[in-house]
């Protein structure tokens, strides 16, 4: 009997839990392109793969249109009222029906600029974005070597492995210092380790002992705006004519920083690669979580991303 029993109970059917359900996968952000007017709240926050969330006036950034980019996003700024971001050596610009690539090269590279200007960079020659010359990218000069970094304002900054250089109308000057930088925030601030240096003036601000600086912007009158993290906490660290202010950013989790925006009236939005948004209106922070209310996928192949 034992026998026959374990012969009915081998040829049983296995009971199998039912397959778990696919979880979405989290809303993340790698970018934060400026407002079109002075109002850090209308700034775009931009996903990985060039997903768009957009403000919607009452606190929330929502994604109404799936478009996306073929390459992972770094960067985002403005060029006028247009979005401009680049990844993985691919420059983008935002239309109403989607990104569009901005041809500069074949084969190699570009790089774009972090600042006021729409301006990048592809091996020593540098191109204005905002500016067609036939119908293509006006070049704007050439750096003394290949560009590794390039920052722009009023005027570009480019860094090369001779060091740093100015390049103001036609005329390219040699910066002083710093010769190394880890980052280039518009035409007159170079991010180092130990602190941010005035391009123009050449001195150098140390950063707040333990801080570490992981996102900046140029913001109004000059000033140099990061967040930086110090003792496992986020700070807003704001530069102007050598004067060094902090002010706690009070989001818990504190989460990892892609992006920064200051307005004038001192309103800050801050967005965290996690898919938060820091946002400090008076003396008070709050924080918002992207949002996605997306049309219904139509029949037929998906939309192309773009190239």
């Amino acid at each position: 009997m034992l026998v026959c029993a374990l012969a009915v109970a081998a040829l049983a059917p296995a009971i199998l839990a039912p397959p778990a359900h696919a979880q979405p996968a989290p809303l993340q952000l790698a970018a934060l392109a400026p407002a079109p007017a002075d109002d850090a709240r209308r700034a775009v926050a931009i996903g990985p793969s060039g997903e768009v969330y957009e403000p919607d006036g009452k606190g929330a950034w929502i994604r109404h249109h799936r478009i996306t980019t073929a390459t992972t996003i770094s960067l985002a700024v403005r060029s006028g009222g247009d979005v401009v971001a680049s990844g993985e050596g691919v420059v983008y610009r935002l239309a109403p029906n989607g990104w569009s690539a901005i041809r500069l090269h074949q084969k190699d590279k570009a790089k774009l600029a972090g600042g006021a200007r729409a301006v990048a960079a592809v091996g020593r020659q540098l191109f204005a974005l905002d500016r067609l010359a036939g119908g293509e990218p006006a070049k704007l000069g050439a750096a003394p070597g290949d560009v590794l970094l390039v920052g722009a304002g009023a005027s570009i900054v480019v860094a090369t492995d001779r060091g740093l250089f100015r390049l103001d109308g036609g005329r390219l000057t040699p910066i002083a210092a710093p010769r190394r930088a880890r980052m280039l925030v518009g035409d007159q601030w170079a991010i180092t380790d130990g602190g941010a240096v005035d391009l123009r003036s050449g001195k150098t601000t140390p950063w707040p002992a333990g801080a570490a600086v992981e996102a900046a912007a140029a913001g109004p009158d000059d000033r140099l705006i990061a967040v930086a993290r110090a003792g496992g906490k986020l700070e807003l660290l704001t530069l102007r004519a050598g004067k060094l202010e902090r002010a706690s950013i009070d989001v818990a989790p504190p989460g990892d920083p892609v992006g920064i925006a200051v307005d004038r009236a001192g309103r800050a939005v801050v967005a965290l690669r996690d898919g938060r948004l820091a946002v400090r209106d008076g003396a008070a922070w709050t924080t918002a979580t992207v949002a996605e209310q997306l049309p219904a996928p139509q029949p037929g192949p998906p939309p192309a991303a773009s190239y």
